[in-house]
């Protein structure tokens, strides 16, 4: 999506995508226009991942209830070796589309510099 005119964009990605569902009958398909500069391809992954867990309902159950308990916000469940969010539940609505990504980059940081510790502590 990222070399094609802006203007173009949508309608070109309803073609393809009307497309590929007409190819794909009976099964059904999920597409997703995404680009490597902006959260879509994250936003994409997280989805597929999701549609991978085969409880991913009983998750969001679990979650909902933890969050009423808590009274929280907004609960997120992220894959471990990956970070992409595999179930949330939000009591709240946030502003930010982008706050997924940007928990996931910085859970990702904290990971790695514990890492990074933890190889300074074995050397002493």
């Amino acid at each position: 999506m990222d070399l094609i005119p802006k203007a173009q964009r949508d309608m070109l990605f309803q073609r393809r995508k009307e497309e590929l569902e007409h190819l794909s009958k009976p099964l059904k398909i999920s597409c997703y226009a995404t680009s490597i500069w902006d959260e879509t391809l994250y936003n994409a992954w997280s989805k597929i991942m999701s549609l991978l867990i085969p409880n991913v309902g009983q998750l969001k159950d679990k979650l909902q209830k933890f969050a009423d308990h808590i009274n929280a916000d907004e609960v997120l469940l992220f894959e471990k070796a990956t970070f992409l969010v595999v179930a949330h539940h939000m009591r709240r609505e946030h502003s930010d589309p982008h706050r997924f990504e940007k928990i996931s980059n910085i859970i990702k940081q904290f990971k790695i510099e514990l890492q990074q510790n933890a190889k300074l502590l074995q050397i002493y």
